[in-house]
């Protein structure tokens, strides 16, 4: 039993859309604030609200934004290909595990090397980092294969 889990080729599209707009809002609407359901909000820097659950909390564009951005990669790097044969299959399998690796010592050096407050971003970014990755790892080995060069 063969089972697929890629979206249409459409998404990818799609995926692009989400994705620079999502990398767009953050740039455009940077200083842009709006209350938002919470399901537990600490108070943290607010003190008019009192910490607890199913709070209203102030939140930014990066609320919005980093969902948009993780759906558009999603779709962009697991979308299928025109021709998706058992070797596309293979530079997708192939790229996944690279990024992985990649990442993981990315992630690592971020540790040893990223002390402080600035760290807390680490653990969020380490996902985008490996989407993106593994997106380009394997678009450059495709374009690769298709164009029949040496790797």
């Amino acid at each position: 039993m063969n089972k697929n889990y890629l979206f249409p080729h459409r998404f990818r599209i799609v995926g692009w859309v989400l994705a620079v707009a999502a990398v767009a809002a953050v740039f455009i609407l940077k200083n842009w604030f709006f209350n938002m359901p919470s399901l537990y909000y600490d108070g943290f820097l607010d003190d008019e609200v009192e910490d607890g659950f199913f709070r209203m909390a102030r939140s930014g564009i990066l609320t919005l934004a980093m969902p948009l951005f993780t759906i558009g990669l999603i779709f962009i790097g697991f979308s299928k290909e025109k021709v998706e044969d058992e070797f596309v299959h293979h530079l997708r399998e192939q790229s996944l595990v690279w990024a992985t690796y990649v990442t993981a010592a990315l992630f690592i050096l971020a540790t040893l090397f990223i002390a402080g407050l600035a760290y807390t971003y680490v653990p969020y970014l380490v996902f985008f980092v490996f989407l993106i990755l593994f997106i380009v790892k394997f678009r450059i080995e495709l374009h690769q294969a298709n164009k029949g060069g040496d790797r």
